[in-house]
Parts: C-alpha cells; structure tokens; sequence
C-alpha cells in the first residue's frame, strides 16, 4: 500500500524532474510532521532546496518582507489595545470594564477577528455590535506599526510564486480563514491527504486516568525492549489535564527519554511566581503573612544584617512571638524594639526591608507611564530578586527581564498603568513561555493529539479517548457567533475527529487508544469515545454499542481491560508487557509473590522494611517505639533530672503522646496573627493574671485597696495586650474588654470581703525552682519540682493559703477535697503548690479560685496535711515509672478546641494506635489508673 509519505517522495520527485535543484515548498500541519517529513526525504535524496513548513511559517516567510517595517501584532499589544478602548469608551461593557477577564475575553476574540478581512454580520446582537466596535476602535491604534492576521494572508497569497512548487501534506484547518487560504494554495500547488479512519490494533481501558498512563508506559516499555527506537513511538493525548503532568510523572519514574510539552511554564517557577506576588501584594498595607509566603518560596532576598540574610525561622519568631504583625502599621512596632532586646538587630533589618520594599512597588504601580513601569521592574529585579545559580533560574530571570522591557512598547497604545494593569500585563506575558521537556525528536515523542497529524511513527498511542474528551465539546462563545466566523460547532468536531484519525493512523506497525471508565477525582464513569465505537466493533467482530460495551468486548484479545492499580501493577499483562511501570510496581510485585505475614524482609530496603514494622506494630496493638515505647532509649529521657512542673505532669496523664511531643521533643506551634481575630481563652486568662499580679504586688508594697487603682492596671495592661494583638477585631475586642473590666470590678469585691476576714496578700508570682528546693520523697527516688504561685495570704492567726488562679469554668476541678487532693491522680497543682507553701509554715491551705463569671468566683481547695502529701507521693509513683520507663502511648485529650501539633499528626489516627494498646501488658498500670 502507498503511504502518504510515499506519495509525498513522488510528488517531490516529479517537481524536480527538471533538476534536482528546483525549488519545493511542502507545507506541514505541525513542525513534528515537518521533522519527519524531511527525514524521510533525506533518504531519498529530495531535500536539496526542500522548504518544509507549517502553515504560519509559509504565511510569515511570504508576507513579512512585504510588509516590513511593520511587525506581526501580538496577543500581549492587542489586549492593551482593547484595555484602552475599555477605559475610554466601555460602552456596553461598562459594568465590567474594570474587570481584568473582560478584557482578555475581548482581545481573545479580537484575535480571531483578526484573520478575517472584514468581520461583519447581518443584524449583530448588542454584545456582538460593540465587540466590533471595541476591535476596529483597537486595531486602529496598531494599524501603523503592526499587521493583522488577514493581511498576512493576503500579501502571502500575492507571492505564492516565492515559494516554488507548492505541495501541501495532511493539512487540517481549523477556522474558516485558514480554510479560505488553504482553498487558494490547492489551486497553486499539490494536496496530499487521504480519508484516515479510525483502526486501532489494539484499545486499552483502565480504571482511571492514572492507571491508564501507567499502562501506556509499560506497553511503551515493552516496545523499546522489542527493539523499536523512542523517537519511533508517539504518545498522544487528549488534553493536557491531566494526561500531561501524569505522563511527565510516569515516564520519569519508568526512566524512559521522552520529549514533551513542560506542563509548568515559566509563570509556574520561583523568580516569575516571585515577581507575580509582589506585585499583587497590597502596597499600603504589606500584608506580612503574603509577603513571608514569598520570602519562603527563596527566590526573593530576605532582610539581612550586614549581608547575613535572617533566616525564614528567624523572621516568623519575630512576627509572630516577638512582636507580631498583620500588616499596615503594625511594621511600626518593630521600631520601638529597644537596642538591649535580643532580635533588637532582626526587628531593625526587617523594618528597613519592608521601607526599601513599599516604595519600590509604588513607583512601579503609580508610575506616568509604561516605560517608566519597565524601568521599575528590571529596578525591582535587581534589588530584591535573588542572583540565580543554575541555567534554568539564569534563562529565566533573563526571559523575565525581556517581557519586563517589552512593557515598553504600551505606551499609546495601552491605557495608563494601575496596579492591576501592570500585574496583567506582566502575567499575560509571562504566560506565553511554555519550553519544551527532552530534545525534540529524541525519545518517546508526547505530544497533543492535533500535533500527531503528518506524523510518521512505527507505534502510535492517543490516550483518553473517552466520550466527553473526544471530542471536546465547544461551548457557545456569545461574542464569536459562526455566522461572524464562518465556524460552526460542527466544523469544529469534524475537525477534532479528522485529528483523531490522523493522530492514530500516524502508527505505521501498531496503533493503540486508551481511554478511562472513571474519573477518581470528579467521580462518574465514562465511555468510550463515540468515534471509538467502530473500532471495537471491529476489534471484537461483533455489534458494540455505548450501553453494553465492556460486556460486548470481554475476552477479546486486542482489547485489554486493566480493572485495577492492583491488578495492573500486580499482574504483568503480555499484551500490554511483563515490564513494570516504575521501581514501586517492580517492589509491590515482589511484595504480592510473598504471604502478608512474611513480607518484612522481602525486599533489600531498610526504609521499606521500617514502614511495614511501624504499620504492623500499630495495627497488632505491639507497644514498640513506633507507638510511643521509647524504653530503648530511656536513658536519653532526662525529665526528672531537673525540677518538673506539676502542671506539666498533668498533661502526661491526661495525654502521654502530647507530653513527649511537648515536653521531650519541646514542639510548640506559632500562633499566626492573621488567623487570630479574638482574644483566646489563655491569652485572657494571661491577661487577667498579670493585672492582678500588679495589683496584688502593690497592695503588698503598701498601696491603698482601691478599684481605681485596679481598674488603671487593666486599662494599662489590655492597651499593650491589643498593641501586640494587630489582628484582633476592634468590635469583638471592645465587648472582650468590657467583659474582663467586668470580672475584675465582681473580684475586687470579693477580694475586699476576704480581706475583712482577716486574709493578706504576702506574695505575687511567686517562683520556686532549685531556691527555695521544693522535693518529695518516693520508694525509690526523688522528685523536685518547680513552678510559680499566683498568690501567697497569709491570716492574721497565723495560716498560710496558696491561690492559683483560674479564669474558666469550676466543672473539671469539683471533685478535689482534702480526701481526693489529686482527683485520682489527675491533678498535681494544689498540693504541690502546698508542698511549697509548708517551707513557710505547717498550717496551709491551697485552692483554685475562680475569678471571673463564668467560674463564678468560687473558690475550691483543701488544708494541705501530711494525707495529701501521701496521697501526692503515691500517685506520682506511677508516673515517674512510667516517664522513667520511656512510656508514651498515643492517648491523647478528648478537647473541643485545637491540640496544634497533635492535630497536625491526626486525632483519629492516633485514637486508632491507642484503641490497640488497651490490653498491653506494660500499660496495664496506666490504664487500670486512668481508664482507656
């Protein structure tokens, strides 16, 4: 049978009957087919004044020198145009001129329109009539130095001489102008096409897109190892989501060559995404958690100390403890940071980084004009973009710079610049640059399937090829009516079907299509494309239809079902081929071959063998280091070593996961001033606290009692509390405040009634650590504590009382009395607290007293005797056992509120580890103690 590429070597044969010399011109539908095309002449000695061309190159190399000086108009000029003539004149767009998509909506019609001479239709709609009035007001401005589609179409059509004996190979219009030209050349030169169908060797379908682009690479595999070259094997693919991240990714890791569109363009990078995000960020403001979200990415230089760049860490401590920041005035706060503070030096740079900064961005939003925008972007490039260290950050800084420059050129022609037009103008452009993956005919070739047109493959593979993909469908466009085009839905089908025959039939020893029965990411299922439907009918020699088709073909040999990852990856497939997808699909095949109980140690990989142990240990219920059993190194475990928190104490019983994360491991989460729009119930707490410490303290100094006095402390501490608080809500703030004035005016009354009976205040906040040492005696061993009183009283009979204060509800703490001081183990504060409090005399008291409404100022305590101390000393000796013993199990506190760092790990997946560990034997202790 006669190939079209036969057929083409016969044509140029017979145009150069009179010398091998003569000039041919052979037009190509893609430069793929134009690669292949000339390799397939060089072997038959026709290239020698061979011009191989795609339809705008022939377009471009025939009309650009009539046309010169003027250049061929680009898409980032016509939107700018169009942008003009919004802000001018909106006229029926003027509720949503302002809006950067309607512009970009305008000039993407615009650009169609300009490949037709004179766009017009009879009895236009209102949207319709002004989209031409917006064009032709738009094309006007560029006339003088830029040409139109239809011009370089005309000029090329009155030197088609130029070009020689024309031959026109497998060409597909698409719209009606390309159609109009292509009419003209068939009446200049020769037409090489043929009516392809649709006639794979053999249809694959999967479960899912995944699973199908895994299949395509082991079928791809299996032809490169029966000897067929890559460049000799197309992957075609319906649209590039997401078959084309999905082939980038399985190719890849199936280490095969391959040469691809980049499915991240440059936009998609770290100088260009930089760029971006500056200029988005609001200016005035300078939002700090947008611009550390920068700063993080790295492309972007930090604040420095003489050259030394703070540290990300660094940063988000100083915005976020030290002196937080939302944005706007608070970057005041970092200048009244005293030169004897700590990150005094951090708080100064950053200061002078967001000043250098601000500027910058207004001179470049605000600026007269377009070349000054240009002058301010390469400055802003210059100053704040990081000097890149690889070939690709270099080609891209350099690319980014030359669009910046390009911007240039809008001036009188686009309106002046504000801070959206410049990001539009920027992004538009930046967009544009989309590089190529491998070396262009070197490897597997990955291309769309519009591009397989013309193409010359020994294997040809188009993937998803699902009704709803193939074809796509177009969707109305109200502004480009067909009777304005001259393109129907219709013609756009036919086309998509002609690309699909083509693309398939570019396979010259097997053709297979692929598609998906479902969408894991959308849900639904799909069917074949209705283009498919013919060739599996003929595959299965039998009727196929969309309703019953899986049923139909089942058991054919050419039609391959993959039902599964599973499966697929389990279970070679000699039809697809033996080879696996990737180094995981070769392990999971190791791992199928062996029983579940024996997998450990299948394969020679410690970290494989490492995450089989964790998973077993976890879902067996074995206590191992992988569920919080640290007992191989317990004696790295130091806690009791040093003076211990009572409080700390407490959060190992309620919760000993959350204890070592804490405690052993010291992981604490930063509060984020931007999600912080109320105060907390710890930071009221806080708050509530250091005001009557300062009351408290002088009182003791001999300070008149007085609610005066009290209600100037809170109005002191609550003003610096919401200074260092940028993000609460003035609203809310207001009501939290007048709910704390609230609860101090109801404590002072009460602290007045307990003065009368005879009670007086003798310390505030006071700390105790190794002086005054604070110890209690167990079986075996020692324990000291530290921690800090809010308050010591003592009455004028001489009793000592400690008080701690509490700002919540008394629920938790109703059980505690003389006879149950630790609420069975539960609560170590008070008689600790005593404990300290007996260093100063033998007669003490220690309580919880509520202070505020909701706690209802109760007050719930105990006299602190030799029982309590007892009972203390017995309670803490399952605990220090067990924190000796290296005993952490994922247990973890039942809260309504937010657990930061356990939640970061999941609650349920630690619930489910604890579930497990019930009925272990060294847990017994704890849970027989504090329940499962």
């Amino acid at each position: 049978m006669t190939t079209p590429l036969n057929r083409l070597a016969e044509s140029v044969s017979r145009a150069k009957a009179g010398g091998p010399l003569t000039q041919v011109t052979i037009v190509v539908p893609n430069p793929g087919a134009g690669r292949d095309v000339t390799h397939f002449l060089a072997r038959t000695n026709g290239v020698a004044n061979t011009d191989v061309l795609t339809l705008p190159q022939l377009v471009n190399t025939l009309a650009a020198p009539t046309l010169e000086p003027r250049q061929p108009l680009s898409y980032p000029l016509l939107e700018a145009a169009v942008q003009r003539v919004l802000a001018e004149e909106p006229g029926a767009f003027k509720q949503v001129a302002d809006e950067p998509i309607t512009a970009q909506a305008l000039a993407g019609a615009a650009r169609e329109l300009s490949a037709i001479e004179h766009p017009a239709m009879d009895s236009p709609t209102p949207l319709v009539a002004d989209l031409l009035r917006v064009y032709r007001r738009a094309i006007g401005r560029l006339a003088g130095r830029y040409y139109l589609q239809h011009e370089a179409y005309t000029a090329a059509a009155q030197h088609l001489s130029d070009a020689g004996n024309l031959i026109l190979y497998r060409l597909n219009p698409t719209s009606a102008a390309e159609r109009s030209f292509l009419a003209l050349l068939q009446k200049h030169g020769e037409d090489i096409s043929d009516e392809s169908v649709v006639a794979p060797t053999q249809v694959i379908h999967t479960s899912d897109a995944d699973d199908e682009v895994r299949s395509v690479v082991r079928l791809v595999r299996k032809h490169l190892a029966n000897g067929t070259p890559g460049h000799r094997i197309g992957v075609l693919y319906a649209a590039a989501d997401p078959y084309l991240p999905l082939l980038h990714e399985h190719l890849s890791a199936g280490r095969i060559a391959y040469a691809a569109p980049e499915h991240h363009t440059l936009v998609d990078r770290p100088s260009a995404r930089a760029l971006l995000g500056i200029l988005d960020l609001d200016h005035e403001k300078m939002p700090r958690r947008d611009l550390f979200t920068l700063l993080a990415e790295g492309a972007l230089m930090r604040p420095a100390i003489e050259d030394d760049e703070i540290s990300q860490r660094q940063l988000e401590l100083l915005t976020r403890r030290d002196e937080p920041v939302v944005g706007g005035l608070d970057w005041q706060s970092l200048t009244r940071v005293g030169a004897h503070e700590k990150h005094h030096d951090r708080a100064v740079a950053l200061y002078d980084f967001v000043q250098r900064l601000r500027p910058r961005l207004e001179a470049t939003v605000g600026a007269p004009d377009w070349a000054t925008v240009a002058h301010e972007l390469n400055a802003l490039l210059d100053h704040h973009v990081r000097t890149p260290n690889s070939d690709t950050a270099r080609t891209d800084l350099s690319l980014i710079r030359e669009d910046c420059t390009d911007l240039a050129l809008m001036d009188g022609i686009a309106p002046e610049p504000t801070a959206t037009r410049v990001l539009e103008a920027v992004s538009v452009r930046l967009e544009a640059h989309r590089d190529i993956h491998g070396t262009s005919g070197a490897g597997v070739t990955v291309a769309p399937i519009a591009a397989g047109a013309g193409r010359d493959f020994d294997v040809s593979i188009v993937v998803g090829a699902a009704e709803g993909m193939v074809p796509t469908p177009r969707p109305d466009n109200p502004l480009l009516p067909p009777e304005l085009v001259g393109t129907t839905a219709r013609d756009h089908i036919r086309a998509q079907h002609v690309a699909l025959a083509s693309a398939v039939s570019s396979g010259t020893v097997e053709r297979i299509i692929t598609f998906p029965r479902g969408d894991l990411r959308g849900g639904g299922e799909k069917v074949p494309s209705r283009w498919l439907i013919p060739a599996l009918t003929e595959l299965a020699g039998r009727d196929v239809n969309v309703v019953n088709w899986q049923r139909q073909t089942e058991g054919v040999p050419s039609i391959v079902a993959v039902e599964s990852f599973d499966v697929g990856a389990q279970h070679a497939d000699d039809r697809i081929g033996a080879s696996a997808a990737s180094d995981t699909e070769w392990r999971l095949r190791e791992l199928a071959a062996v029983p579940a109980n024996h997998r450990r140690g299948t394969l020679d990989d410690p970290i494989i063998d490492l995450g089989m142990h964790m998973r077993s240990d976890r879902l067996n219920g074995r206590f191992t280091r992988f569920n919080g059993n640290l007992a191989g190194v317990r004696d790295r475990i130091t806690t009791f070593d040093q003076p211990v928190s009572p409080t700390g104490l407490e959060t190992w019983v309620a919760s000993p996961y959350q204890y070592f994360l804490e405690h052993i491991l010291q992981l604490k989460a930063l509060d984020d001033p931007d999600e912080i729009a109320q105060i907390d119930a710890i930071t009221r707490g806080t708050l509530i606290h250091t005001i009557l410490e300062r009351y408290v303290l002088d009182t003791i100094d001999g300070a008149q009692r007085d609610f005066t006095r009290l209600n100037l402390i809170a109005q002191d501490v609550l003003d610096e509390a919401k200074a260092d608080s940028p993000g609460w809500l003035e609203q809310l703030w207001a009501k939290d405040r007048g709910s704390i004035v609230r609860d101090l005016a109801d404590w002072y009354q009460h602290d007045y009634t307990d003065h009368v009976h005879g009670w007086r205040p003798t310390d505030a906040e006071c700390s105790f650590d190794t002086e005054p040492e604070v110890s209690l005696a167990l079986a075996d061993s020692t324990i000291r504590f530290r921690g800090q009183v809010d308050r010591i009283d003592t009455h004028t009979d001489g009793r000592i009382r400690v008080t701690d204060y509490k700002t919540g509800k008394v629920d938790k703490y109703r059980d505690l009395a003389e006879d149950t001081p630790t609420n069975s183990g539960l609560r170590f504060q008070l008689p600790v607290y005593g404990l300290f409090a007996r260093t100063r005399g033998k007669d003490v008291e220690a309580r919880y007293w509520f202070v505020t409404r909701k706690g209802q100022f109760k007050s719930i305590g105990y006299p602190v005797t030799d029982n309590v101390i007892a009972t203390l000393a017995a309670d803490m000796e399952l605990v220090h056992r067990c924190i000796v013993a290296g005993q952490f199990p994922p247990k973890i506190v039942e809260t309504t509120w937010d657990l930061p760092v356990i939640d970061l790990l999941g609650r349920a997946g630690l619930r489910r580890a604890w579930a497990n560990l019930e009925n272990v034997d060294d847990l017994a202790g704890y849970v027989k103690k504090y329940g499962g």
